[in-house]
C-alpha cells in the first residue's frame, strides 16, 4: 500500500504524500448536544471510486461510482429506517432557499478537510468541527425536513482492475476515506463528526459498503442494518 490519500477538488482527483504530523487536540464533538435519531435526516451520501492502473495512474470510474453510492446509500437508509430518522432528496429541499447542491458543494469539501484533520493527512489551525459553518442559513430546510439535524457523508476509495500477476508484484492502493457528520440546522455548524478508522471492504459490493457506514455512523445510527 503505497502512503497516498485521495482529495476532491470540484472534478479533479489530487494525490497528496501522506503527512505523518503530531496535531494538536482536535474536537469532533460539540459539546452539550444530543443526537436523536428521529430528529436527523440525511442526504445521498458523496461516494468517489478510483481506479489505479499499472503505473499508478489514476482515473474516476462512474460505473464504480454508481455501484458504490447506491450501496452506500442503501446501507445508510436500512440504518434509518432501523433508528429512526428520514432520508431526504434534492427535490424535498427544492422549494426552500437553500439549493440542495450548494449544501452538497459545502459539505463534501468540509468533511475531506475534517477527514484529513483526523487522521493527520491534512493538519490545519482549526481545533474542532465546530468551526465549519454553512454560510448560510438552513431554517427553511428545519422545516421542509421536520428534522433538527443532517447528516453529510462522504466515502473515497480506489482499486485496481485486476489483481497482480505475482504475489510480489506492487499493488496500487490508496487510502480510504469514509467520514459522515452532523450538521444542525439552527445555525448551520458541524457539531459532529465520525470516520471509519480501520480499513473497509469493497465499497462496490453491498456487504463493503455496510462495514464502512457501521465504522462511520453507528453512532448516529445505532441500531444495524441486518435483521
Amino acid at each position: 500500500m503505497r502512503g497516498r490519500s485521495i482529495l476532491l477538488a470540484g472534478a479533479i482527483a489530487i494525490l497528496l504524500p501522506e503527512i505523518a504530523a503530531c496535531a494538536p487536540a482536535f474536537s469532533s464533538r460539540a459539546a452539550g448536544v444530543a443526537l436523536v435519531p428521529r430528529r436527523i435526516a440525511v442526504g445521498p451520501a458523496v461516494v468517489s471510486v478510483f481506479e489505479f492502473d499499472r503505473s499508478g495512474g489514476l482515473a474516476q470510474r462512474a460505473d464504480w461510482t454508481a455501484d458504490a453510492a447506491q450501496n452506500i446509500d442503501a446501507a445508510i437508509a436500512a440504518r434509518v429506517a432501523a433508528s429512526g430518522g428520514r432520508t431526504f432528496v434534492a427535490a424535498d429541499v427544492a422549494h426552500t432557499d437553500v439549493p440542495y447542491g450548494d449544501f452538497r458543494r459545502w459539505s463534501s469539501g468540509a468533511l475531506q478537510e475534517i477527514a484529513g484533520q483526523l487522521d493527520g493527512s491534512r493538519p490545519s489551525a482549526h481545533r474542532a468541527v465546530t468551526e465549519w459553518r454553512f454560510p448560510q442559513s438552513l431554517s427553511t430546510w428545519h422545516a421542509a425536513l421536520g428534522a433538527d439535524f443532517v447528516v453529510a457523508a462522504l466515502f473515497i476509495d480506489a482499486y485496481e482492475v485486476v489483481a497482480p500477476a505475482t504475489p510480489a508484484a506492487e499493488r496500487y492502493r490508496a487510502n480510504q476515506t469514509g467520514i459522515a457528520c452532523v450538521v444542525d440546522l439552527s445555525d448551520g455548524r458541524i457539531v459532529w463528526c465520525e470516520r471509519a478508522r480501520d480499513p473497509f471492504g469493497d465499497l462496490r459490493t453491498p456487504e463493503g459498503a455496510r462495514d464502512a457506514v457501521a465504522a462511520a455512523a453507528a453512532e448516529v445510527w445505532p441500531k444495524g442494518d441486518r435483521p
